[in-house]
């Protein structure tokens, strides 16, 4: 019961003034002036390293005494917010490319200007990254190699410094890099930006985007000409909301790196929304006809270069129920009987917290409070998924069917008022509460309360 009250104390609370508390942060974002240069130093993986990269100091190195070689590709790893560049996922996500491919893999190092040091607050990062982006784009254009072999990838912050190095080789050396992928692209004070002050498809040839966190620190908006909802894009299996986003907003590293040698394909389907994906409704997404694909339209990750689409389509998938590698799952969905075992391991006081959740949102409706009961709606089954999360053989697909099995006919009449009552209500189910309460509240309490 704790889990949701709290759910919904901060569905609740987060509906007051997003406007103007959205309108601050971006005032106080336009206010501020870098105090000077951001340092960057990049360590230099090769397969000739023997597992220990090169240091390289100076924004702009010198690569002729390093292992480097121009006729190799080269690869990018930007890292995020309270980061740095020689992290263990950094160092797994260049093993895992040297172990796929020969390859020069840069880990840029941006962690005094990333708020790895006291006294940078997110804000001032956020406009680091920009200036990031700006030395990484330089570097690119000093190696001088074609653009077809230039591949960068970015985390959050990363995300968007990535596309401004793709825009600064763009404008400075009229070079469009290959591919740029973004892994859960930063949200706050980037969430609605204009193309040129955010990730965007126009700053490489492909940019295919991981959206794992898109209720509060990564952006929901597709932003490449591909972009891909795991488990709807956020509170990914194994996390939950105390930890404040920051599992599912990692995971986006996980999947990348599981990706580029795993024989399980991430499968990617084309459909409307999420609704139409997880309710299995086949006739309404697209069947691509990739051969091994199984009507997938892409795979999520290293290796979706090889189905470009340039629609700027969104892709959903589900992983394995479990906060631990591999995350890769074989098959659309969970077969009926597997449904039918999670909602017979939900123990009473499950189902109870489930029914009251459920008889809170209707009573929103009957008390006539329309824009309360369409904010809880729009966060139904997200709040269902929190409720179950401790028992591991359910997964956010077996939510429908939890709400329609234990809620009896009271999710019916729920549904049926949502559709009458709340804009976008049923189809789409991205958290667009009018409000965007969970994402504008606890968007400011980490700006301003974790992030100084």
């Amino acid at each position: 019961m704790q889990r949701l009250l709290a759910f919904v104390f901060f569905s609740l609370m987060a509906a007051l003034g997003e406007k103007s508390l959205s309108e601050a942060c971006y005032a106080k974002a336009r206010r501020f002036v870098s105090d000077g240069p951001v340092d960057v130093k990049y360590y230099l993986h090769t397969r000739e390293n023997g597992g220990t990269p090169t240091v390289l100091t100076g924004n702009i190195p010198n690569v002729s005494d390093t292992h480097y070689r121009s006729d190799r590709p080269t690869k990018f790893i930007i890292h995020g917010f309270r980061s740095q560049g020689d992290l263990p996922w950094v160092l797994e996500m260049a093993n895992a490319l040297l172990q796929a491919e020969d390859l020069n893999v840069f880990a840029v190092d941006w962690r005094e200007g990333a708020a790895s040091v006291v006294g940078v607050t997110y804000i001032k990062a956020k406009n680091n990254c920009r200036t990031v982006g700006q030395i990484v784009g330089e570097f690119v254009t000093k190696l001088g190699q074609p653009p077809n072999m230039t591949h960068i990838i970015g985390h959050s912050l990363g995300a968007h410094a990535a596309g401004f190095a793709g825009m600064t080789a763009q404008s400075e050396a009229n070079l469009t890099i290959a591919r740029i992928s973004g892994l859960d692209p930063a949200g706050p004070l980037f969430r609605g930006n204009p193309p040129a002050d955010r990730l965007d498809r126009s700053d490489a040839t492909f940019v295919d985007v991981i959206h794992t966190e898109t209720f509060i620190l990564g952006i929901k908006e597709p932003v490449g000409h591909v972009d891909f909802y795991p488990n709807e894009g956020w509170l990914q299996p194994g996390c939950f909301l105390s930890e404040l986003s920051a599992c599912s907003h990692s995971r986006a590293q996980d999947f990348f790196t599981e990706s580029i040698s795993s024989e399980c394909q991430f499968l990617a389907y084309r459909c409307h929304s999420w609704d139409t994906f997880i309710r299995n409704q086949q006739l309404l997404c697209d069947d691509c006809s990739h051969i091994g694909l199984n009507g997938a339209c892409s795979v999520m990750g290293y290796h979706s270069v090889n189905y470009r689409n340039y629609a700027g389509d969104s892709m959903y998938l589900m992983t394995k129920n479990a906060d631990i590698p591999p995350h890769c799952r074989t098959g659309r969905a969970r077969r009926d009987t597997e449904t039918e075992q999670c909602v017979q391991s939900l123990d009473s006081d499950l189902r109870q917290e489930i029914r009251d959740y459920v008889d809170s949102i209707a009573d929103m409706k009957e008390m006539g409070l329309q824009e309360d009961f369409c904010s809880m709606y729009s966060v139904m089954e997200a709040g269902v998924a929190n409720i179950t999360a401790p028992v591991t053989n359910c997964g956010p697909e077996d939510i429908p069917v939890i709400l329609e099995y234990i809620a009896d006919g009271k999710y019916d009449a729920v549904k049926g008022w949502a559709v009458d009552l709340c804009p976008r209500s049923g189809g789409d189910r991205a958290f667009t509460l009018k409000s965007a309460s969970l994402v504008i509240g606890l968007q400011l309490i980490l700006v301003v309360t974790l992030w100084g």
